[in-house]
This record gives C-alpha cells, structure tokens and sequence, in this order.
C-alpha cells in the first residue's frame, strides 16, 4: 500500500472500522455521508448507537486529532441522528492489515 492514494487508504480503515464493529456485535452497519469530503459509519448497539468517523494513517505515521471544527459537524450530526460520535484511529502496515489495535476515541 505505500503507493496507495487516499481514497484507497481511507476505504481501507473503514472496511477495518466495519468488520470491527459488526465482529463486536453491531448491526445496521452503514456508510453515512457527512459532507462532501468525508464520511462516517453509523452503527446499532447493544449499549449505544454510534456514528464513526475513520481516521486512517500508514506505518510508521502517528494519526492526529481531528480539528475542533471537524469534531463539532461530527458530533452535531450524531446528536442531530440521536448517535453517539465517536472517531476510530487507524494505522495500517503496508500490506493493508492493522499495524495496530484501533484507537476509538468518544466526543462529546
């Protein structure tokens, strides 16, 4: 994957993302379209119903914090659905499997 574009690496860490999720007992996994750019998986679960904004990164980059303003549209737009927001942090090796665990990280 080191010649990989974004599109290809973000794809990548949502189908992590959802294979997490559905493997941990979520259902009704979907894409959601937050704006133009960017997009969210939204999630059923037995505690809570989540709304998931993947953050993917290759090896040996750090992921970093969403900006405040990207966390604000995140959370509005869960609050606005009646989820709860939440940002996965991916890092994937060059051959496209977690180089790490996932880092979820709870907003609001």
């Amino acid at each position: 994957m080191t010649n990989s574009g974004a599109p290809e690496i973000k794809l990548a860490g949502e189908k992590k993302v959802e294979k997490w999720l559905n493997d941990n007992g979520y259902t009704n996994v979907s894409i959601e379209a937050l704006h133009s750019t960017e997009r969210a998986i939204k999630a059923w679960g037995t505690v809570e119903h989540i709304l998931v904004q993947v953050s993917t990164f290759l090896h040996p980059h750090r992921p970093f914090k969403l900006s405040d303003y990207e966390i604000d549209l995140l959370t509005r737009r869960a609050a606005k659905m009646e989820l709860v927001a939440y940002v996965a942090y991916i890092i994937l090796d060059d051959e496209g499997e977690l180089a790490e665990e996932i880092n979820w990280e709870r907003l609001g």
